[in-house]
């Protein structure tokens, strides 16, 4: 009974970690590294076998460092929801798919209002988040620089990731509202 477990446990666990060696392995390639996709996958896969033998044998905890993680990157995520939600809500027509893809069409090669809005919203929102696992965790002690601003009542709230998100919402609803109507 054991057996038919452990071979589908550890089919599970290996398809899983094909398809996400694969996936971001495409997500290199889309960051513009012109290297064939199984090279791109063999280098993803050797990042990804040594921070899991950071964790396993060099980490004491992995929850610290995971959850403390996942704060520094929900702000830009945040961020850049907030930046799409916006143009979503501006939009009165469909995109033009053609143009998309041609870098002197009408939405041009780079947003640079919205890289910046997303750099702006992301260095606020970081500001206001604190590292609540700076034990486990020290090497992301440097986010929160902005809560003695705020206060002591407000420091433990970890409002950054919803500043983050509103900021953004609110700055891109104002400033491509105008690109986005032409």
């Amino acid at each position: 009974m054991l057996v038919p477990f452990l071979i589908t446990a550890v089919l599970a666990l290996v398809s899983g970690a094909v398809l996400g060696i694969y996936s971001s392995g495409l997500t290199l390639l889309t960051l513009g590294i012109n290297i064939p996709r199984p090279a791109a996958a063999a280098i993803d896969g050797v990042i990804l076998t040594l921070g899991t033998i950071w964790v396993v044998f060099f980490a004491q905890s992995f929850l610290g460092p995971f959850q403390s993680f996942l704060i520094t990157l929900g702000v830009p995520l945040a961020s850049w929801a907030g930046i799409l939600i916006a143009d979503i809500y501006s939009r009165t027509q469909d995109y033009d798919e053609p143009a998309l893809y041609r870098v002197e069409g009408r939405y041009g090669a780079v947003d640079w209002i919205s890289i910046g809005i997303l750099v702006v919203s992301s260095v606020i929102g970081w500001g206001l988040v604190a590292n609540l696992f700076a034990e486990e965790a020290a090497w992301n002690n440097w986010q929160g620089y902005l809560l003695p601003l705020v206060g002591e009542h407000w420091a433990d709230a970890n409002l950054g990731v919803l500043v983050a998100l509103v900021f953004s919402f609110v700055v891109a609803w104002f400033a491509r509202r105008g690109r986005i109507r032409r």
